[in-house]
């Protein structure tokens, strides 16, 4: 915790001082400003300085404070949760990732065939290198993507974490938001540790996107603020993506190892095959949700 609050308090500084650096560069003579704002502050008496000094910190750890607020909304409009007047835009893109979806899914699908020596498929050649490159890049694009078309959102990130919330319901029939909380508590103490940690991963992306757009209005003083756009892609364009795949990996992993703990804890009979799970798994959501009063639902109370 105090890591995370030096972190954050470390941000703050440097986007204050960004500020700063900005504001001098908007000088006719950028290093005179600079040392005579230097030298106001040196003539000053060292009461009048260490009042400015608090005033200093308490604006970097507000800043900082406010920035921690600001990264779950900001992560929700990154992930395609935009207000109703931008519905047209939103339900165009989901249209476009369907589209390029079911696209990749055809073509996955012959390549797999032939990967797989299916019948139909016997004449052809078997998979070039740039084939079976081709078949790992549609792959990985597949998994990050929702399976259903109704859960597509406008958003890489978007589509990321939803395919993630998604995939357990179709494997297991469990709802991946409802059941969560009650799954972690159960979760080994290490697998806690590596989701926190890269959540915290997630959100350090988040903010380091915020703190550079924040500094876009500092071209009121200089061009040079302009300079602030690249850490913003870096940080969204390829950094967040991978940060919430990584999540989503970790996610699955503890719905794949782990949701058995939720049936014992919960006192749910475990599905005795696999195609019983996904019927179990809905019972388990619905009872999480709503309670139960089915009288086909027994509860588990050995050992």
């Amino acid at each position: 915790m105090v890591e995370r609050w030096l972190a954050t308090g470390l941000a703050a500084a440097v986007y204050c001082l960004a500020l700063v650096l900005a504001w001098a560069a908007g000088q006719p003579r950028p290093r005179q400003a600079l040392a005579a704002r230097l030298d106001t502050v040196g003539a000053m008496r060292p009461g009048e300085q260490i009042t400015l000094l608090l005033v200093a910190l308490v604006v970097v750890t507000g800043s900082g404070v406010l920035m921690r607020q600001l990264i779950f909304p900001s992560l929700r409009l990154l992930e395609g949760y935009w207000p109703r007047i931008l519905s047209p835009v939103s339900g165009w893109l989901c249209a476009r990732h369907t589209r390029r979806r079911v696209a990749d899914s055809a073509a996955w699908r012959a390549l797999y065939a032939r990967l797989e020596d299916d019948p139909s498929t016997a004449a052809q050649p078997p998979l070039s290198a740039s084939e079976r490159t081709e078949y790992g890049r549609l792959e990985a694009r597949l998994r990050w993507s929702p399976r259903d078309p109704a859960l597509t959102m406008p958003t890489r990130v978007g589509n990321i974490l939803r395919a993630a919330e998604a995939e357990p319901h179709h494997k297991y029939g469990l709802d991946a938001v409802l059941v969560w909380p009650h799954l972690w508590t159960l979760l080994p103490e290490p697998l806690q540790h590596e989701l926190s940690t890269a959540r915290q991963r997630l959100d350090d992306s988040v903010a380091a996107g915020l703190w550079s757009l924040l500094v876009l209005p500092a071209v009121y003083w200089t061009p040079w603020a302009l300079l602030a756009l690249l850490p913003l892609l870096v940080a969204w364009r390829w950094r967040l993506p991978r940060a919430c795949q990584d999540y989503a990996i970790l996610l699955q992993v503890a719905f794949d190892l782990h949701r058995q703990q939720l049936y014992r804890a919960l006192r749910h009979p475990l599905p005795a095959t696999a195609a019983d799970e996904p019927r179990a798994g809905l019972r388990l959501t619905a009872h999480v949700y709503r309670g139960s009063d089915d009288p086909a639902l027994v509860f588990d109370i050995g050992g």
